[in-house]
């Protein structure tokens, strides 16, 4: 009973972060990985020890490998694993990718619809009489 208990909080706790980890899924308007070069689109990770080195999520998974990529030479940073603490990062030029993160806009209701009151009106000699559109 007690794996249980601990398996269940477990898969909870997953959730929750992969939930968390959706709000930083997106597109990074003008900032480019560090490591490889190309335009961030997905998760960007920020290092917490440089003032300026983010990259893409293939290159985070080349630094938990153990091995730092800076292939581009754009700028000098250490080529320690050590030396880097990455944590995910967004900020004003983010544009979210992940499905519900994005609030959907409401149908407009058109003058010739039927009514949602469901006196099988149209919208404009019912609910709508009077209301501009």
């Amino acid at each position: 009973m007690e794996i249980e208990a601990k398996l269940s909080d477990l898969r909870l706790q997953q959730a929750k972060e992969t939930e968390q980890k959706a709000a930083f899924f997106g597109e990074h308007a003008g900032i480019t990985c560090d490591g490889c070069g190309v335009a961030i689109i997905g998760y960007r990770y920020k290092c917490k020890d440089c003032s300026n080195h983010d990259v893409c999520e293939n290159c985070y998974d080349t630094h938990l490998s153990g091995r730092v990529n800076n292939s581009l030479g754009k700028q000098v940073i250490s080529n320690k694993v050590e030396d880097h603490r990455f944590a995910l990062h967004k900020d004003k030029g983010f544009t979210p990718l992940a499905p519900g993160l994005t609030e959907a806009k409401s149908a407009r209701v058109k003058p010739n619809d039927p009514c949602s009151c469901g006196s099988n009106k149209k919208f404009k000699k019912c609910c709508g009489a009077g209301k501009a559109a």
